[in-house]
């Protein structure tokens, strides 16, 4: 999600007073036309930063925060006017800037506007599929924003740019590194961060924006403490901005928060509807969609998957979990051929991929060929209670599988595994010792995963009941599997519990 948001909410740039008359006015206008953006009111915004180019024409910030409005609304309706208007006033801004590096080469503001445009044609490039020019540009961008920052340490708006850009660049697989040093990027994660924590603290104009993409990295790298504190603070100061509430309700979404998720993107719909103006609405009916979905409502979760398909752009940006989930609704449902139709929509996968594309995948072909059993039934209702938090039900669904006349052993290890995981939530760590070593001596076909996984939840249990060697020997195990499901996030994990072990006295 990080990448899709990326592009949506680049709605602002990092740009500091420049000297001159109407100094003080220009600054007012800017600072008006930025609340005015982060609040959804494009024509009003506007209108400020059409004052500010009046009143000091060779100032960039008017043209380059009215150059932002074209450049969002043709990163969410890709309209090749607003595309054609963003370069033409880009194009302003790039004149505007290079006039004054003549005068002054060491001029880290200027060098700081030209970071910022280019970046933004870049992304703009990127959208409008030109890679090469979208490299090139943000080469432009990335060089000049390294500049500013090497000038003026103390230029915390530009360190928004930089930070972005550092971050981001350290996050590229090793693969393309070598691409990388040729156009001149170095990454830095932390490094990022911390340009990104400066810019968000001090900023002039970039306050808002540095702090959502603090946000949004520091939930990547699982510090979700700080990443809620910050977005949190832009709630409150933008209550109106929808895209801040998705964020917020897929975050709940996903640490299992669902009537939090489900209240926040109620707002965010609300706000879009209001203003006239998509931002991201079609994730919110994805979160919806997801979160009645774990609450047993198909009619409301098909309901909701069926008005995010209606919004996204492009079908080939579903992810393959949507059209599973409500392919299993219309099942639900009754509606068995609307189902088959659903799962065949998915995009073919392999293990070679991801394994959020893969895992529905293959189970959706396995739904073409065969209904949903009593047994499959039971299944999704146990796994939708576990999601939120009622352990003990999910339990007793269960073992109520396991009770039924002859559950396949793919069946039985996934009944299994629930049980062990929503014994470890429970702390109920004897539980999970004994029903995961019934788990890893099983040998299921098609859901393999689930014994690597199975030894890595004995491992924490024993660690958790002081069995340190027990749980060595557990997290080593999972070394062993391969070509399963999730085996790279599962491996690094085993590798972190077992550097924990390490450190103990």
């Amino acid at each position: 999600m990080v990448s899709k948001l990326f592009i949506l909410t680049l709605c602002c740039c990092s740009i500091l007073l420049p000297q001159g008359a109407g100094r003080e006015t220009v600054h007012d206008l800017t600072l008006k036309g930025i609340d005015l953006l982060y609040n959804l009111e494009m024509e009003k915004a506007e209108q400020a930063f059409d004052q500010a180019i009046q009143t000091a024409p060779k100032d960039p910030r008017g043209f380059f925060f009215k150059s932002m409005i074209y450049f969002w609304t043709f990163t969410l309706n890709k309209n090749k006017s607003d595309y054609n208007r963003f370069f033409e006033l880009s194009d302003t801004v790039i004149a505007l800037c290079e006039d004054q590096l003549d005068l002054n080469e060491k001029d880290a503001v200027a060098a700081f506007y030209l970071g910022g445009i280019y970046g933004y044609r870049g992304l703009a490039h990127q959208r409008n599929g030109s890679t090469l020019k979208a490299a090139w540009d943000g080469r432009k961008g990335y060089l000049y924003l390294k500049d500013a920052v090497t000038m003026k340490p103390d230029l915390y708006d530009a360190q928004m740019g930089f930070g972005l850009f550092t971050y981001l660049v350290g996050k590229v697989p090793s693969s393309y590194r070598w691409l990388l040093n040729i156009l001149g990027f170095s990454g830095d994660v932390e490094g990022g961060l911390a340009a990104l924590k400066l810019a968000a603290e001090n900023g002039l104009y970039t306050r808002s924006e540095a702090t959502f993409f603090l946000a949004q990295f520091l939930n990547v790298e699982d510090r979700e403490e700080e990443a809620r504190v910050y977005l949190q603070q832009l709630i409150k100061k933008h209550p109106d901005n929808s895209l801040f509430l998705v964020t917020l309700a897929q975050w709940d979404y996903r640490d299992n928060n669902v009537d939090a998720a489900i209240e926040s993107a109620k707002k965010a719909i609300v706000i879009t509807q209001r203003k006239k103006v998509r931002m991201g609405d079609e994730f919110a009916y994805s979160v919806l969609a997801n979160c009645y979905f774990v609450k047993n409502d198909y009619q409301n979760a098909s309901l909701n998957a069926e008005l995010y398909l209606q919004k996204i752009e492009s079908k080939e940006l579903v992810p393959n979990n949507i059209y599973y989930r409500l392919g299993l609704c219309y099942e639900l449902l009754g509606r068995r051929e609307q189902a088959v139709a659903t799962y065949g929509l998915m995009k073919k996968s392999d293990l070679s991929g991801s394994p959020w594309e893969y895992l529905p995948y293959r189970r959706g072909q396995q739904r073409i060929r065969q209904p949903l059993s009593e047994t499959e039934i039971l299944l999704v209702r146990a796994e939708n209670d576990a999601f939120q938090g009622k352990h003990e039900q999910a339990i007793r669904l269960y073992r109520e599988v396991l009770l039924l006349k002859q559950p396949d052993i793919d069946q039985q290890a996934l009944a299994i595994y629930g049980i062990v995981q929503a014994s470890f939530e429970l702390q109920k760590y004897d539980d999970v010792v004994e029903m995961g070593h019934w788990l890893v001596g099983l040998q299921p076909p098609a859901e393999r995963w689930l014994i690597p996984h199975g030894h890595y939840r004995l491992g924490q249990a024993y660690a958790r009941l002081g069995r340190t060697e027990d749980a060595r020997r557990e997290f080593e195990a999972v070394g062993k599997f391969k070509n399963y499901e999730y085996q790279a996030r599962l491996l690094a994990r085993a590798e972190e519990e077992l550097r924990k072990l390490d450190a103990l006295p």
